[in-house]
């Protein structure tokens, strides 16, 4: 995909005079506010920002601001694009968080070479950046992307009071495993376990990564607890399904996995006090790990919850065995 380009000024004629001369640089976007910018921004993160340092209302000053506080903007690089040249105000838009300075009048030649050096830096920042959230051996997201991601979808859930599910799973008697059959053919079945997972989920914004060793964690957005309890079926159904041999198995003789399943919805005025310093994301993902240990307590190759809310009726504990998902959500 071509990089993407956001021009900010509010001269329309210098944003069409900017817009043909990168056109052949990437897919060109533009607002003419700080406000819209950040619009714009929010709707489609850009790979490289062109920002007057000079507009009515939100200046260019406070709109790189506003930016880098965004979690999911503040890397994007800045390109002040201004009329002065004092070091003052070169000192100022470093201080905010700009990564380079263009002068008018706009010469070709220097906002060309500008814009192309800071889009191949992008391009590899983005490169190294992927490759420090990635396991390498399942190539999923590790367990620094996933802490990332919980954080800011716990904010979100507290934003939207909407429910956030987590669901920590574990490979059975992954260690009798290898000493069985040895560590290549364990990172083979870590491999086949990972992709199995990560085709179960359904929803582009559900998540799983590797938490460590033989353990995963799968973020589900907008998911209550019985709605995380359908997933993890589908989760233990779809490794079932890979009949990977596994002597001391649980269930005949191939690999299986536990799932603990906790959510926000549980406990529900705990998640509307997190904001206050108490039960936190850090506490979702306790309840989750006590789940994952409940769930070995009781057999293994089955998800487990810790408690029901007051007055409702406790979940069903799925087997794992392969019948389809509306008959092994009944299993007790």
């Amino acid at each position: 995909m071509r990089p993407s380009l956001l021009l900010v000024d509010d001269d329309p004629k210098l944003i069409q005079l900017m817009g043909r001369l990168l056109g052949d640089l990437g897919r060109i976007r533009f607002a003419t506010s700080g406000e819209a910018a950040l619009r714009q921004a929010h709707a489609e993160r850009p790979d490289l920002i062109l920002l007057d340092a000079e507009m009515p209302g939100m200046n260019g000053f406070d709109t790189c601001v506003a930016l880098k506080t965004e979690p999911d903007l503040s890397d994007v690089p800045v390109i002040f694009v201004t009329s002065h040249s004092d070091l003052d105000h070169e000192i100022l838009g470093f201080s905010v968080g700009a990564a380079d300075f263009i002068h008018k009048p706009v010469s070709e030649h220097i906002l060309r070479a500008r814009v192309t050096t800071h889009l191949r830096l992008k391009q590899l920042s983005d490169e190294l950046r992927r490759m420090a959230n990635t396991d390498a051996l399942t190539e999923l997201p590790n367990r620094r992307a996933f802490d990332a991601a919980l954080t800011r979808e716990w904010a979100r859930s507290l934003r939207d009071t909407q429910p956030l599910c987590c669901l920590m799973v574990d490979v059975d008697y992954f260690k009798a495993y290898n000493d069985s059959y040895g560590h290549p053919a364990g990172d083979v079945c870590l491999n086949g376990v990972a992709q199995a997972l990560r085709g179960a989920l359904l929803r582009p914004t559900d998540m799983v990564a590797r938490y460590g060793g033989e353990e995963f964690a799968v973020l589900l957005p907008n998911t209550t607890r019985d709605g995380g309890c359908l997933v993890a079926e589908r989760l233990l159904q779809a490794v079932l399904k890979l009949h990977l041999p596994h002597e001391g198995g649980v269930v005949d003789g191939i690999v299986s996995v536990s799932i603990g399943v906790a959510s926000s919805d549980e406990s529900p005025e705990q998640h509307g006090n997190a904001a206050a310093g108490e039960p936190d994301s850090t506490d979702l993902m306790r309840r989750a790990d006590r789940a994952l240990y409940l769930a070995k307590q009781h057999g293994r190759a089955r998800a487990q919850v810790i408690e029901p809310p007051p007055g409702a009726a406790p979940p069903p504990v799925g087997q794992g065995q392969l019948d389809d998902l509306d008959s092994a959500g009944r299993h007790s």
